[in-house]
């Protein structure tokens, strides 16, 4: 070959990418998203849209009766025939709804519409605190049978139980895939305890959390993350919420609004749970839900709901007022969110304080700008408005609330918890009594 061959090609290869160079700024990508399966969805607008979740109870009552319903020749282990089986049953008689139970009902009437749901992670369908019990073993067989793929009527949805190996990150990236693939389907993640999700980090950092933004690919994949102070220490009490707030787009001085990337939450009540599920689905656009979800309102007997909860017209409230105190009498306003509240509700009854209204932040990301207005201008003689949490001051949503909530709502908020630390929580028993009778204890002191 000779030297004006090789000059030839070398020219011709050379014009080839200074062409396709200049193209770029005319070029238009082909629009692919929302086709196919993704039909029917869109991108979520700048504005708060709210989404009737609620159902009649008599369906939501006889999904949760399906729901540990079983064969006749199955043999079910006779301690969760008494707890689990005829709990259920007596609790939905009486009206009284449970975290668990609430569950079972957001997922039978999902398929009873027509949807899938999927749930996977380390022991997801006994529940790592023995409370879902959505799978149950043959003691003779050793055969594994799912009620509610036994539901008669409906559209005939699914549910999958995916019991994990202990991978976090590649258990969550298969998830996430799941997750774009099925947009008509409820993809949930459960983390074993909430700090287990720092296994797959890299997921939430590069795909889950801006996934959106950098290729238009929606994801709603719902990730639950126990969290809570009950003496584990370290590495079983924090699922980090103030990571997530960090890698939301969540602005300081405007509003949220529906475009946010990424939700948080911290729901109080089985009835907040059940809505936030169903309306991963029922809306018309699809963005990951981080659910700092519960250890010990799993069986705390004030945290149950009633079928009025569930009845339609019903929805997720991103803010619960205080419907005890007197409006005209309450001189301080304390908020928080999460567990941390029943710990509270229980200290200012004990203390017989008329004075204190207590508000609960069920959404923390979209931060809920006009429902906190609304409540807090129930309160004209208010004057001290405080942030109360369980977590570290360095840790929880405090750097998240305390900028917004001045900026946006024109209110000074003081602070209230646990101090700076370097580990989530303390391994001393008797330490961690005492912090956990601080953070009750100190809201209603500080003047």
């Amino acid at each position: 070959m000779t030297q004006d061959e090789v000059n030839k090609i070398s020219k011709q290869h050379t014009d080839f990418l200074n062409n396709e160079l200049n193209q770029l700024n005319s070029y238009e990508p082909e629009n692919w998203y929302f086709k196919k399966q993704w039909s029917g969805m869109k991108q979520a607008g700048r504005e708060i849209t709210v989404w009737d979740t609620g159902l009649d109870y008599s369906l939501l009552g006889f999904i949760a009766v399906k729901s540990v319903a079983y064969p006749k020749n199955f043999t079910i282990h006779k301690h969760l025939e008494k707890t689990h089986v005829s709990g259920r049953i007596k609790k939905i008689a009486e009206g009284r709804i449970d975290w668990a139970t609430a569950e079972a009902m957001a997922f039978g009437s999902l398929m009873y519409q027509g949807h899938n749901v999927r749930l996977s992670g380390e022991d997801v369908g006994r529940g790592t605190f023995s409370h879902r019990h959505a799978m149950l073993v043959d003691q003779k067989t050793n055969e594994i049978y799912i009620p509610l793929n036994s539901m008669e009527g409906g559209l005939g949805g699914k549910l999958e139980i995916a019991n994990s190996i202990l991978s976090e990150e590649a258990v969550l990236g298969f998830e996430y895939g799941m997750a774009i693939d099925n947009p008509y389907n409820l993809i949930i993640w459960e983390s074993q305890f909430g700090d287990f999700f720092n296994g797959a980090q890299i997921l939430f950092d590069t795909f889950i959390s801006s996934g959106e933004t950098k290729w238009m690919i929606c994801n709603g994949l719902v990730v639950l993350l126990p969290h809570g102070y009950d003496g584990a220490a370290s590495e079983h009490s924090s699922c980090r919420i103030e990571r997530f707030l960090q890698m939301t787009d969540s602005s300081e001085t405007q509003p949220d609004g529906d475009d946010i990337n990424m939700q948080v939450i911290n729901p109080t009540t089985p009835a907040q749970y059940f809505h936030a599920l169903r309306r991963q689905i029922v809306r018309n656009f699809r963005k990951p839900l981080i659910i700092v979800s519960p250890k010990v309102l799993l069986r705390l007997s004030d945290a149950i709901s009633k079928p009025d909860d569930f009845r339609p017209g019903t929805f997720f409230l991103p803010v619960i007022g205080d419907s005890f105190a007197n409006p005209s009498e309450v001189k301080k306003v304390i908020l928080c969110s999460g567990k941390h509240y029943y710990n509270l509700n229980a200290e200012r009854n004990a203390r017989d304080l008329k004075n204190v209204a207590i508000i609960r932040v069920e959404s923390l990301c979209p931060f809920p700008v006009h429902e906190l207005n609304t409540e807090l201008d129930k309160y004209k003689n208010a004057k001290n408005f405080i942030w109360s949490q369980e977590e570290h001051r360095n840790m929880g949503a405090w750097s998240f609330i305390k900028p917004r909530f001045e900026n946006m709502l024109a209110r000074k908020i003081k602070y209230s918890g646990r101090y700076a630390g370097a580990t989530p929580a303390v391994g001393v028993g008797s330490w961690h009594q005492q912090e956990a009778q601080f953070v009750v204890t100190d809201p209603f002191d500080i003047k």
